[in-house]
């Protein structure tokens, strides 16, 4: 089994950006990052100092119906190359404390399956055993403390 990681896709991102409005009809309202330190998830990697960022509502194409939400992501506010896919998640996400939310083909979440990865745990390590099982269709990685979207992890094969 092959997994990939990615973030948030960046056409959308970059229609949303153009439009100065996110998925909550809110306008975007760009800053200046004056200590870094961000999780992006337009590129997955960790704001600089300087970078010019937003803080955005999103909703999420790929969940339908009433599991779909809407809530906050940081973003690069110039839009971004956005992450490339990836088999593994970069070190600082991979080691933080996050909630693997799994979904099912119907798009919606597997309640049961969901899941507290620890820091001494690997995100990357616990999706693939969450993607093991054939009932899960795709995996939401939701920080911890404020259950923000971080990541979606999915099979590229079988």
């Amino acid at each position: 089994m092959t997994l990939i990681f990615t973030g948030i896709p960046v056409a959308e991102l970059g229609r949303v950006l153009t439009s100065g409005v996110d998925h909550g009809g809110n306008p975007i309202e760009p800053f200046v990052d004056p200590d870094g330190g961000w999780p992006l998830r337009c590129c997955l990697a960790d704001s600089r100092v300087g970078d010019r960022l937003a803080i955005i509502a999103w909703s999420h194409a790929d969940v339908r119906g009433p599991y779909r939400e809407t809530g906050p992501i940081v973003v690069h506010a110039d839009g971004c190359a956005g992450a490339p896919s990836l088999s593994t998640l970069p070190d600082q996400l991979d080691g933080r404390l996050m909630f693997l939310r799994p979904y099912d083909r119907d798009h919606r979440i597997v309640y049961d399956s969901v899941t507290l990865v620890d820091p001494d745990d690997s995100n990357s390590a616990a999706a693939a055993r969450l993607l093991a099982r054939p009932e899960i269709e795709f995996i939401h990685g939701r920080n911890y403390r404020g259950g923000c979207y971080a990541f979606t992890a999915r099979r590229t094969d079988g």
